[in-house]
Parts: structure tokens; C-alpha cells; sequence
């Protein structure tokens, strides 16, 4: 007897995920997205297709606190995805894997399963990379293509700022997605050719032909509802009202916002939470929506000269190192894309002149934050609390890149290329106290919302999952996307949240306990 298995949310984790799943026609796969769909490239508007840009035009509108206390700073917008392929459709394409490091503290943690060496070849299986594919640590057949633009291509200012940091002293990178890299070089991106390798276009492509797999699109999932502890629906609505979808197998794949919120929803999440809201508990889990984690992002803005490219390019090369105020293998980040300020997050009018941010993360923060519900009513969306530079270990390092990316720009062979630094001022950048109130004041993200369901052994210390990806305390409810890390991954997220749906479609196998057998995608087969 086949499987039938409900998947809520169609971004990357659960566009791989039912791809996966479908493969093994024993399974009825129901995918379920609030977004719309679009059945082919040519039918999908351009802002989805380019892989330079950040999409604006099929997002959720969350806003978040991106400090503490809330009242210290306005919300600002924090975009997540809402179309089939999710927020991997409206990134920024960079793809980029989770280190050896990482993956020692989700172990750590009692996360055995998930050591570097395990979740190695389902990174592997993900990718096609046109450079690298025949490495043993690769893949050249996977369904995501995997590229680096060709520094010919490079604006001028961007090929000025990688020789920068090689004359300063940081080893050249051929490969970041190698293992144990470290240093300076272009940047692994998921595109092919002028299009991004976004869920929709890969996993979502090929998978839609199959008949044993069905997108629903344009349907708002309510809540989980359950007999006992086990799951017995989904409640949905749809642009004919609110209907139920009958099932005993779900897996949460709505991401690191939406995915708390739904558990919440349903009765399963911290005791305050219901109580407060009058949801009747199915299962108390005080780790639902706990340990939000992404990445702080401050940008040094130049205004470049009339020589700049007419068009906009994403992050092409990145740095990575140990930073001198923690010394943490790779903890901070360092890129200089050409952007419109707009899509920084910047309320900047500089006419027909092109903005260049050398912009950096904290690639391993140490802060956390929380999601926080605040009505029963479904269609409220949470709170959304980053509490960015909490712990002062973020902050010095926030502080040093700032303070790098500045030199950077006012040097050469960066300064030729530049008609003016915006901001922050030389004195700001100079003095700590001035440098921490601005940061405080102009701290961004990486928007790599994770962690708020987090993988570990037991619920009595905030876990939600196990290492199976089932919720604690519950029958036939798992989840599958970036709410599961333990620890979010150096610098991005976006790979390792494919990586966990080509993972989870084995750990939810036909038989429980036991993996299905799932086959990569063939060169032959890629789009």
C-alpha cells in the first residue's frame, strides 16, 4: 500500500523533499503552497528568473525587530518566498555549504547522525557544478547547477576589491564548497547560465510530470489537526474557503518563520504561548520558535564612478577568515556586490550612479532570537525578534568587518573605482563607541532565518525534532527545512536547506526505520 504524505511549504527543503519522495511511485506526495505557481520558466516573470537580483514581488510582508529592545528601532521588511520554489526563487543564488565546523556542533548537540562526513553526499546529490563536479566531494549530475561567473565578467571595482584582500594577506580559494576551505575567491552561485537554480526551475521541473505528485497552489495552511497526539489534517484555505485536508503524515517544510507558527497554531509549542493565545495543548514544546538565528549584515556603501557597469551584479567573490576579535575558523564573511540600494534594505537616491556594498557577516553568531505569536487568528503574522548583536562577541566581530570593508574601499586598488564612501563616515569607523551606536542603528541581515525548531535528542532542553525529523511528543508530524538546525551554517543557509529535504525524503522512508532508495537526477534530465 502506498504512502501518502502532505508537504507544507514548496521552498528549497520541500521542493527537494517532494521531488525526493516522488520519485518512489509507492508515494502519493501533496505539495502545499500559499504562493502561485508557474508550471514553466517562460511563464514565470522575470523577477524570478534572475539570479543577480533579490525579488520583491512574491513575498509574505513579515517585518521584524532586528534589535533589542524592540522599541530601540523601527521593524524593517523580512522577505521570505512565497511562490512555488519559496524563498529560493527570490534570493540571492549564492550556494554555499555548511563546514565541517558546523556540523561538529550540531553532533555536539546529540545530533550524531548529522557529522559532516553523513550530510556530505546529500550535498553531493543536490548539485551539478559546471568547475568542480568530478572532485570526489562533488557532483556533476545533480538537479541544481552550480556555477561561478567568469571574472570577464566581473565589474571592474568588484575584480579590484578580491585583489585587495589577496594583496592583505588571505589565501586564495578555488573552491568554498570544499571541504575545509577558507580565504578569498568567487563564489559558488545556483544558476544556469542567466537563470537562477531556484526550487521551481530544478526539483519542482522535472517532478511536477510525475502523477503521483500534486501542487496544490494558493492555499494558506491554518493549522495542524490531530486525534490524541497523532495528526489527522491539515485545515487549509483556499480561494474557495477553508477546507480539510484529511492525512496521518505531514511534514513541515514552511521555513523558520511560518513552520513555529503553524506548530503554534495546531497546540504544539511553548506552554506561555497557548495559554496566552487559548489554543488547547496537544503537546507542550517550549522550543517552538526559540532559537532564531541568522546572520548580522553591515555594508560600507560607495557610490562608484561613471566608468561602473550598467547593470547589477549579485555577491561574485567572497572572503572568508578567523576574525582577530574571536578566532573562530571562518567566522566572518566579506562579499562586494554591485546592488541598487533598495535592495539593502537603503533609503539612498543616487540617481543613474551605481551603489557598491562591501558588505560582511557574522558567519557563525552567537545571538539568538525568538518568533513570538501573537494571536490565534491565523492570517496575523508572528513577531519577529533577530536580537542581532545580543551577545558582544557579535558585535566586535560586526565591528571588524565594518572596519576591514572601510579600508577596503578607501585603498587601492579599490579607491580608484570609487567617486565616494556614503557611509558609515571615517569617524564612525574610527572611534568603538560611535561604531557600536551605528551598528545598533544600521545592523542588516542575511536573511537566513533558522534554528526555530530545532534537531536534538530530547524536548526537556528546547529540541523540537529528533534526528529522524520527527517532532517530539507527536505521531506522523515531521519537519524539514532550516527551523531544524541546531546551530545555523557559516554564512548561508540556502544549500543546507536543500540538503535537508534530500535528506528528510530518505528518513521518511516507505518503511519506517528504513530509507527509500532515491536516484539522483541524470545530466540527461536536467532542465
Amino acid at each position: 500500500m502506498g504512502l501518502n504524505t502532505v508537504i507544507i511549504g514548496s521552498g528549497s527543503s520541500g521542493s527537494a523533499l517532494a521531488a525526493r519522495l516522488s520519485e518512489d511511485d509507492e508515494h502519493e506526495v501533496l505539495l502545499l503552497e500559499a504562493g502561485p505557481d508557474y508550471p514553466d520558466r517562460d511563464s514565470a516573470p522575470p523577477s524570478i528568473r534572475n539570479p543577480y537580483d533579490l525579488a520583491e514581488d512574491h513575498d509574505w510582508g513579515l517585518e521584524a525587530y532586528f534589535v533589542e529592545p524592540a522599541t530601540s528601532r523601527r521593524t524593517l521588511g523580512y522577505p521570505r518566498g512565497r511562490v512555488v520554489g519559496g524563498s529560493s526563487n527570490v534570493n540571492a543564488s549564492i550556494a554555499h555549504r555548511g563546514t565541517r565546523e558546523d556540523f561538529a556542533k550540531w553532533v555536539a548537540l546529540g545530533n550524531d547522525r548529522w557529522d559532516y562526513d553523513s550530510v556530505l553526499p546529500y550535498y553531493a546529490r543536490l548539485e551539478a557544478d559546471e568547475e568542480f563536479g568530478t572532485d570526489p566531494h562533488h557532483s556533476a549530475v545533480g538537479p541544481v547547477a552550480i556555477t561561478r561567473v567568469d571574472r570577464a565578467r566581473w565589474p571592474t571595482a568588484v575584480v579590484a576589491v578580491e585583489e585587495s584582500l589577496l594583496a592583505r594577506g588571505y589565501p586564495a580559494c578555488p573552491d568554498h564548497n570544499a571541504p575545509d576551505s577558507t580565504g578569498v575567491g568567487s563564489l559558488p552561485r545556483n544558476q544556469a547560465g542567466e537563470v537562477q537554480a531556484n526550487g521551481l526551475f530544478t526539483y519542482i521541473h522535472e517532478a511536477r510530470k510525475r502523477p503521483n505528485l500534486t501542487i496544490r497552489s494558493g492555499v494558506t495552511v491554518r493549522r495542524l489537526l490531530f486525534d490524541g497526539r497523532r495528526v489527522s489534517g491539515v485545515e487549509v484555505t483556499t480561494a474557495g474557503g477553508t477546507e480539510v485536508i484529511p492525512t496521518d503524515r505531514v511534514v513541515l517544510a514552511a521555513g523558520a518563520i511560518n513552520t513555529p507558527h503553524i506548530l503554534t497554531l495546531s497546540g504544539v509549542g511553548p506552554a506561555e504561548a497557548l495559554t496566552r493565545l487559548g489554543i488547547d495543548p496537544v503537546c507542550v514544546l517550549d522550543g517552538v520558535g526559540r532559537n532564531l538565528q541568522d546572520h548580522p549584515l553591515a555594508f560600507v556603501v560607495s557610490v562608484l564612478k561613471s566608468d561602473a557597469p550598467d547593470r547589477r551584479y549579485g555577491a561574485l567573490v567572497a572572503l572568508k577568515t578567523a576574525s582577530a576579535a574571536v578566532g573562530e575558523k571562518d567566522d566572518i564573511m566579506l562579499f562586494p556586490p554591485v546592488f541598487e540600494p533598495s535592495a539593502l534594505l537603503l533609503d539612498l537616491d543616487l540617481g543613474e550612479s551605481k551603489a557598491m556594498s562591501v558588505c560582511g557577516l557574522v558567519a557563525k553568531p552567537r545571538s539568538t532570537g525568538w518568533i513570538t505569536v501573537t494571536s490565534a487568528d491565523p492570517d496575523v503574522r508572528p513577531e519577529i525578534h533577530l536580537n542581532f548583536l545580543a551577545e558582544p562577541d557579535d558585535m566586535s566581530r560586526l565591528m571588524e568587518i565594518v572596519r576591514l570593508g572601510h579600508a577596503v574601499a578607501t585603498s587601492e586598488p579599490v579607491a580608484r573605482h570609487v567617486e565616494e564612501v556614503l557611509f558609515p563616515a571615517a569617524e564612525i569607523v574610527a572611534d568603538d563607541d560611535l561604531l557600536r551606536d551605528w551598528l545598533r542603528a544600521n545592523v542588516s541581515t542575511g536573511y537566513h532565518a533558522a534554528g526555530t525548531c530545532r534537531m536534538g535528542p530530547s524536548p526537556d532542553d528546547g529540541a523540537v525534532v529528533d534526528q529522524r525529523l520527527r517532532v517530539h511528543g507527536l505521531d506522523g508530524v515531521w519537519v524539514a527545512d532550516a527551523s531544524i538546525m541546531p546551530v545555523i551554517t557559516t554564512g548561508l543557509t540556502n544549500l543546507t536547506a536543500f540538503m535537508i529535504g534530500e535528506r528528510a525524503a530518505d528518513l521518511l522512508g516507505d518503511v519506517p526505520g528504513e530509507p527509500i532508495t532515491t536516484t539522483p537526477t541524470t545530466e540527461d534530465d536536467r532542465p
